[in-house]
């Protein structure tokens, strides 16, 4: 039987032995949160009226998205609000209500109105996704007709939750794993045991799988000033849990601390481990190449707007996560779909922005250059084998 996690770890530690600097993202939490939240569960998801159109379909209609020189990926808040301290983050010191967030009636009108640029890739993240008591409802919602993908800290997942997140139709999630080293993960998190919470959180996601021929499961790390050399041993982490391994830099948009910027040497590195495990590292080549210049120069033409955009926790659609309150797109509540694209290709026309290659931007970024989409096709269409896990419960590929 696997070691208990002690229920403290499902909330903020602001005790010793984190030593956290007051004033700094990381020092402590403004607001207490009732787990989990959001509305009360309903029998029934709304709007659910036909069977999910079907896996080839979607694909297609996600392929016509890209050659129409649409949107293709949206990365949407389910809610701000979360239960860690990440010392490179400070959404967590947001004060959102649960009755301020999107009902799933919202996220029913939300999903339709996507539908009209064709079947995209959702990337659900936060704040901590599996907050809402509701998530695996929220998927099924927005897999009927897309291809729901979710980050989390790990925070919340249980067998039973795990099993209705694939249930619903979730194409993958990424778990947070930022050190191979647990003291250093669990304090950079702001949290007693989070890095025994992801782990267990990965056993339990691959084991709950239903169909494993698509269904996939990823560690994603965030590159900062310390952790450079870590990178290796998440990658091999990754490789022995049987799962992928993703990695995107810092950026200064999240807390404006100049100094948790990656050390130089990260292309390099990053370029080798994908060399030494091809199978394992499920980044795109020409990504990594870009990791140097992007955070010390910035890289020009950021496509936010155009071929990807965000959508908040109160249905506000922003060219990028990062200005959904300074720029705002629309509401996919109150407005058109055309009115927001319209909106959104304007954001792009005007957008100077050079300060992040987030995942969300770079690895759509790149399937824009003939190298980059030689590169993705294989993780954004095509899956040519079933993700095994370490216990092999893979079910073979497409």
């Amino acid at each position: 039987m696997p070691e208990l996690i002690p229920l403290e770890s499902l909330t903020r530690d602001d005790s010793a032995p984190f030593e956290l600097v007051p004033g700094e993202a990381g020092s402590g939490r403004s607001v207490s949160i009732d787990l989990p939240i959001g509305p009360p569960l309903v029998a029934e998801s709304p709007l659910l009226t036909a069977e999910p159109r079907a896996r080839l379909s979607k694909k297609g209609r996600l392929l016509k998205a890209f050659l129409l020189d649409r949107p293709v990926w949206v990365t949407w808040q389910v809610t701000y609000n979360c239960n860690y301290g990440c010392s490179f983050c400070t959404y967590w010191q947001n004060d959102f209500q649960p009755h301020e967030e999107n009902s799933l009636h919202d996220f029913a009108v939300g999903a339709e109105k996507l539908s009209e640029l064709g079947s995209l890739i959702v990337s659900l993240a936060g704040g901590e996704p599996m907050l809402r008591r509701d998530i695996h409802q929220i998927i099924e919602i927005l897999a009927q007709d897309h291809f729901p993908y979710m980050t989390t800290s790990g925070s919340g997942i249980t067998p039973k939750r795990a099993r209705q997140i694939w249930e619903a139709g979730c194409w993958g999630v990424s778990v947070s794993i930022d050190y191979a080293d647990p003291d250093k993960h669990d304090h950079h998190r702001g949290v007693k045991y989070a890095y025994r919470r992801a782990i267990t959180a990965i056993e339990q996601l691959l084991s709950e799988r239903t169909d494993p021929s698509y269904q996939r499961v990823q560690i994603i790390s965030v590159l900062t000033d310390d952790n450079l050399e870590e990178m290796p041993k998440l990658c091999e982490l990754a490789r022995d849990l049987g799962v992928y391994w993703q990695v995107q830099p810092y950026s200064v948009m999240k807390t404006g601390n100049e100094k948790q910027r990656h050390l130089p040497g990260a292309t390099e590195l990053l370029l080798d481990l994908k060399e030494r495990y091809p199978e394992t590292v499920h980044a795109n080549r020409v990504y990594l190449e870009k990791f140097e210049e992007a955070v010390n120069d910035g890289i020009d033409g950021c496509i936010a707007g155009r071929a990807m955009f965000n959508v908040d926790n109160r249905m506000v659609v922003s060219k990028c996560v990062e200005f959904n309150e300074t720029e705002p797109c629309g509401s996919l509540r109150d407005h058109s779909m055309e009115e927001v694209l319209d909106r959104l290709h304007d954001a792009n026309e005007r957008n100077t922005c050079t300060a992040c290659w987030y995942s969300c931007r770079g690895e759509t970024e790149v399937l824009y250059t003939p190298r980059g989409f030689y590169h993705s096709m294989h993780s954004f269409l095509y899956q040519s084998r079933g993700q095994q896990g370490a216990n092999g419960n893979g079910k073979g590929g497409e």
